[in-house]
C-alpha cells in the first residue's frame, strides 16, 4: 500500500473520510494518483456522457435520412470534443487550484440533488431532437448533461487529489496557514482538523 494510504489509514473514521470523500471520490482514488489526476477524471465523465448520447444521436442522424455509418461518425466527433473539453476542463482546475490551495467543497447533502442532474438533461436532449414541438431548448440539454461534472472536479475532487499529491511526495496536504471565516460551514473546520491531525504525524 502507499504510504498516503496508510497515513490515511490510521486516522480516526471521520477525519478519514474528509481525505477520502464520498463513494464517487473513493472509487476514483482507488486508482495511482497518476491515472486519478482531474484530467483523467474529467475525461472519464465526458466519456460517460458521450456513451450516453450514443442513442440519441443515432435516433436523430437516421431519422434524417443519414447512414448509420455517417451517424456513427457524428457521435464519434460529438464524444472526442465532450472528452477533449471535459478533460481540459479538469486539467485547468487542477492548476486553479495549485495556485487558490483552496481545501474540498463536501457534497453530503447537495448530492442527491446534482445526482439526477445529468439524467435530467439528457432527457431534456433527446426530446428536444425527438419532439422539436415541444420547444425544448437543446442547449439546456447540453448545459445539465456537461456541467455537474466539470464542477465536481473543481469543486470537490481536485483539491481532494491536490492533498493526496503532496502527501504522497512527501509534503503537507496544504501548504501554508488556511483560515476559515465565521460564515464558512462547520465541515470546513473539521477538513482543517483532519489535515492537522495527519500533518502531525
Amino acid at each position: 500500500m502507499e504510504e498516503w494510504r496508510d497515513r490515511i489509514a490510521a486516522l480516526p473514521e471521520e477525519h478519514r473520510e474528509m481525505f477520502q470523500g464520498g463513494t464517487l471520490s473513493q472509487f476514483f482514488l482507488r486508482w495511482p494518483l497518476t491515472l486519478s489526476h482531474p484530467t483523467f477524471v474529467g475525461a472519464f465523465y465526458g466519456l460517460l456522457i458521450s456513451l450516453a448520447l450514443l442513442g440519441p444521436t443515432l435516433i436523430d442522424q437516421t431519422s434524417i435520412g443519414e447512414s448509420y455509418s455517417n451517424s456513427i461518425r457524428t457521435w464519434s466527433i460529438t464524444a472526442l470534443t465532450i472528452i477533449l473539453i471535459c478533460g481540459i476542463l479538469g486539467g485547468f482546475s487542477a492548476i486553479i487550484l495549485a495556485i487558490t490551495k483552496r481545501i474540498p467543497l463536501r457534497l453530503d447533502r447537495r448530492r442527491k440533488f446534482i445526482f439526477p442532474i445529468p439524467f435530467i438533461g439528457l432527457i431534456l436532449f433527446t426530446v428536444s431532437l425527438l419532439e422539436p414541438s415541444l420547444g425544448i431548448p437543446e442547449q439546456l440539454g447540453w448545459v445539465l448533461m456537461l456541467a455537474p461534472g466539470p464542477l465536481y472536479v473543481h469543486l470537490s475532487y481536485a483539491p481532494r487529489w491536490r492533498m493526496l499529491d503532496r502527501m504522497a511526495r512527501g509534503l503537507k496536504p496544504i501548504d501554508g496557514p488556511i483560515e476559515v471565516g465565521k460564515m464558512r460551514e462547520s465541515k470546513d473546520q473539521d477538513m482543517l482538523d483532519a489535515i492537522d491531525e495527519i500533518s502531525e504525524e
